[in-house]
C-alpha cells in the first residue's frame, strides 16, 4: 500500500471496546495500524462499489428481458 503524496492524512478518532483497543496495540506496531485500518477501508469500499455496479447489471439485463 502505496502513499500518495497528492493525498494529506487526517487523524480519525476510533472508539473500540478496551480489549479490542489492547489487542489492536499488540497485533500492529505502531505506524502500521493506520495502514492496516486504511487497506480495511479501502476494500470495504471497493466491495461497496462493486456490488452497485452488479446491482446495475442485474437491472439492465432484467430491463432487456
Amino acid at each position: 500500500m502505496a502513499k500518495t503524496s497528492e493525498e494529506s492524512i487526517e487523524r480519525v478518532i476510533i472508539k473500540l471496546p478496551r480489549s479490542l483497543a489492547n489487542y489492536f496495540r499488540e497485533a500492529f506496531p505502531h505506524g502500521k495500524r493506520s495502514e492496516f485500518v486504511a487497506g480495511c477501508i479501502r476494500e470495504h469500499q471497493h466491495k461497496q462499489e462493486i456490488g452497485e455496479i452488479e446491482d446495475k447489471l442485474r437491472l439492465a439485463v432484467k430491463n432487456r428481458q
